[in-house]
């Protein structure tokens, strides 16, 4: 399988896998974005469960030389999602911890917890859960993506992390000349 960059994954698979978090009622994105920001506990998930989904989430978009899922704040995202929008999906998120959590101690024995692994442990197991297809695994990522891109009124993209890391100009007002079609205008 040739590998791919990171941007190139994120580019090849966010649209899909962000659509439904993305076509979500607009109320309750703006809901899920006051969270984002302001939240200092969990509506939906357990302080485990968030801590493993997080770990799992900063796997998908790692720190680097620019900000990842969790300076983005995407747990606060998904844990608000989960508890409007994305109602459907609890068990599945929940379920989905408590699988990391198995496969780390399976990986590491004595491991409690997927966020207590070494990184590249995290991303042996995160990368078995893909190469299965694992329902889970597409939740999480387009949840993750949806999180980092998503317009910061509608939540996560904390302090627009995700636009800075993709060069994005967020300026919605626009002045004119918009382009050589009305330069002379």
């Amino acid at each position: 399988m040739p590998r791919i960059s990171r941007r190139g994954f994120l580019t090849a698979t966010g649209a899909t896998a962000a659509s439904i978090w993305l076509a979500a009622d607009t109320d309750l994105l703006r809901a899920a974005g006051v969270h984002a920001t302001t939240a200092e506990g969990f509506a939906v998930l357990s302080a485990a469960d968030a801590a493993d989904l997080e770990a799992a989430a900063a796997q998908i978009i790692p720190t680097d030389e620019t900000p990842g899922a969790r300076e983005a704040r995407v747990i606060y995202f998904i844990d608000k999602s989960l508890e409007t929008f994305a109602k459907d999906q609890r068990a599945m998120f929940r379920q989905g911890a408590k699988e990391l959590r198995g496969l780390a101690f399976r990986r590491q024995p004595g491991t409690k917890t997927f966020a207590a692994l070494p990184a590249f442990r995290q991303v042996e197991i995160l990368t078995a859960l893909e190469e299965a297809k694992h329902p889970f695994f597409d939740a999480l990522r387009g949840a993750t993506i949806a999180g980092m891109l998503a317009n910061p009124e509608y939540g996560g993209n904390y302090e627009k992390a995700g636009w800075k890391w993709i060069g994005f100009d967020d300026r919605f007002m626009w002045s004119r000349p918009f382009g050589w079609y009305d330069r002379d205008a």
